[in-house]
C-alpha cells in the first residue's frame, strides 16, 4: 500500500466531478438474486461472471465468480479465474475471502472485521487494518460510483482512486435499450461503470495494455 497502512480520518465517499443523479439513491442491498455478465474483447466472447447476493441471518452475503480466457498485447492468452465471497453487516464489510488463478499463479485475500477495524491479510500483502469504511473493488455496490479508495479483491491491497460522473448513455442490451449512468474510475484501479435507475450494475469495463478493452456486459432476462 502507497499510503498508510492505517487509515483513519472521514469516510471514503467524498465522490469527484458531477454530482450522482438523485434518482439513483437505492436500498443499500440488492434483492436476493444472481445477476450475470458476459466478457467481450472486441466482437468475441471470452468469459463470464456471476455475483450472487443472499440474505443470511444477521448479515448480507455477495459471491463473485469470473472465468475468462482472453487475449492479452504481448502475452498472449491469459487465463483468469476469481472467486470471493463478501460478508456485510449493519451496512459495514464484515469479511471478505477470495482466490484469484492468473496462468496458474494463485493470489489470496481474508479480511475480517474485529473490534471496528478491518483486518486484512493475503498473499500479496503484509497483515494491515483499516479503520475506515471501504468498498471492495467488486463494482456491484452502490457506494462503487463514490469512493475514492476501494479493497482489492484480487490482491488485497487498498487502491486509491478518483471517480467522476459520466453522464447518461443508452446501451444496447439483450435486444433492447437501457438507460444508464457512466461513471469512469482512474487511479491504481481504471475502470469505466455503468449502473441502470436503480443502480444495478449494468456493464463495466477494464483497460489492457495496447489500447484494447475487456467489456463485461449483463446478461438480460
Amino acid at each position: 500500500m502507497q499510503r498508510r497502512r492505517f487509515l483513519t480520518g472521514s469516510a471514503l465517499l467524498a465522490g469527484a466531478g458531477l454530482a450522482p443523479p438523485p434518482a439513483m439513491a437505492r436500498r443499500l442491498f440488492p434483492a436476493d438474486v444472481t445477476d450475470r455478465y458476459v466478457a467481450w474483447q472486441g466482437e468475441r466472447v471470452v468469459g463470464r461472471q456471476e455475483i450472487s447476493f443472499d440474505r443470511e441471518p444477521g448479515q448480507f452475503v455477495a459471491h463473485v465468480k469470473t472465468a475468462m480466457r482472453f487475449a492479452a498485447p504481448g502475452a498472449g492468452d491469459v487465463s483468469f479465474n476469481h472467486d470471493s465471497r463478501e460478508v456485510w453487516q449493519a451496512g459495514w464489510l464484515h469479511g471478505l475471502t477470495s482466490r484469484t488463478r492468473v496462468d496458474g499463479r494463485v493470489q489470496t485475500v481474508q479480511a475480517q472485521r474485529q473490534n471496528g477495524s478491518l483486518m486484512v491479510d493475503g498473499s500479496e500483502v503484509r497483515p494491515f487494518q483499516v479503520s475506515t469504511y471501504l468498498v471492495p473493488s467488486s463494482l456491484w455496490h452502490r457506494d462503487t460510483r463514490l469512493a475514492d479508495a476501494f479493497l482489492d479483491v484480487e490482491k488485497g491491497a487498498v487502491l486509491f482512486v478518483r471517480p467522476r460522473y459520466a453522464g447518461k448513455e443508452t446501451l444496447r442490451q439483450g435486444g433492447g435499450d437501457i438507460e444508464a449512468h457512466r461513471y469512469t474510475i482512474r487511479g491504481q484501479l481504471d475502470r469505466e461503470i455503468w449502473y441502470d435507475a436503480d443502480c444495478v450494475l449494468v456493464r463495466w469495463d477494464l483497460p489492457l495494455t495496447g489500447g484494447d478493452w475487456l467489456s463485461f456486459q449483463r446478461e438480460m432476462a
